[in-house]
């Protein structure tokens, strides 16, 4: 006997779909379980680069250029979708992340940069949810709706503290949408990694700050791969998670059982203060 993720017939909208990255790991079991996949980037690069694989691989997906740091465009991106590829069964927010040049203290945080956070983490979620759940709604459509937490949202983020509070937003929000949207069958989580070993996180690691790569303390780090995160993402989507909504799930390999993920040195260790 075997059991096994069945997504034939389901269109999945996943937005952040780098290939390297959680985003490309899902859309690849999405195209697997029999799924159609509609991949959302900010570049036709990124988009292009995981449609050739997954054609290749005799999938079949469709592609949507948007910057999801611009709100304007947000608001078009559900109305687009459904205009060009038609319903769609399952959400997957993957895009976000921290960047390079925010890793600092809060009284040092400029306002752009915790705003530009909040819109990459947490605002786009927002829209993109609201415009797909009241398509759903009016259809008389169920619906499934996965966005990526943080074990940030845990308990504290030193140094990217907009991040934590992004994410720590976002898994509350997500738990209302499940409330407010359970009496039409729309199902919404989180799923929070830990620390993901991506493409895209060791480029901005790389690129971060001395200041910033010293205070890091990378004892007892526990990495995960993309692929795990993407196993628990596409659960979530499917008919096998038809009981679970306003959950978070974190998936980190226990690394939040030992200590917050953005654990920092001591700025007077560092002799920064006398």
């Amino acid at each position: 006997m075997t059991l096994a993720i069945d997504l034939t017939g389901k269109t999945i909208l996943v937005a952040g779909v780098h290939k390297g990255g959680m985003g490309g790991a899902t859309c690849r079991l999405v195209a697997q379980a029999g799924g159609t996949v509609i991949a959302l980037d900010k570049d036709d690069a990124t988009v292009d680069a995981i449609a050739h694989e997954i054609r290749a691989a005799g999938g079949t997906i469709h592609t949507i250029v948007a910057d999801l740091t611009d709100k304007a465009r947000c608001e078009t991106v559900i109305p687009e979708a459904l205009a060009r590829f038609g319903p769609i069964d399952g959400l997957a927010n993957i895009a976000g992340g921290t960047r390079a040049d925010e890793w600092m203290p809060l009284e040092e945080t400029p306002a752009d940069s915790f705003w530009l956070t909040q819109q990459l983490n947490f605002a786009y979620v927002f829209i993109l949810a609201r415009d797909l759940a009241a398509a759903w709604i009016k259809a008389g459509r169920p619906g499934a709706i996965v966005s990526v937490g943080s074990v940030s949202a845990k308990d504290a983020a030193p140094w990217h503290g907009p991040y934590g509070a992004a994410k720590s937003g976002l898994i509350a929000l997500t738990r209302t949408m499940a409330h407010e949207w359970h009496e039409f069958g729309i199902r919404a989580n989180t799923v929070s990694p830990g620390a993901v070993m991506s493409e895209r996180v060791l480029e901005k690691a790389a690129a971060m700050s001395e200041r910033a790569k010293a205070t890091r303390d990378g004892a007892g780090v526990i990495l995960s791969e993309p692929g795990e995160l993407a196993a628990a993402i596409v659960f979530l989507l499917s008919d096998l998670a038809s009981g679970i909504s306003g959950q978070n799930l974190t998936v980190d390999r226990s690394l939040s059982t030992k200590f917050c993920g953005g654990g920092r040195k001591r700025r007077k260790d560092m002799g920064e203060y006398a």
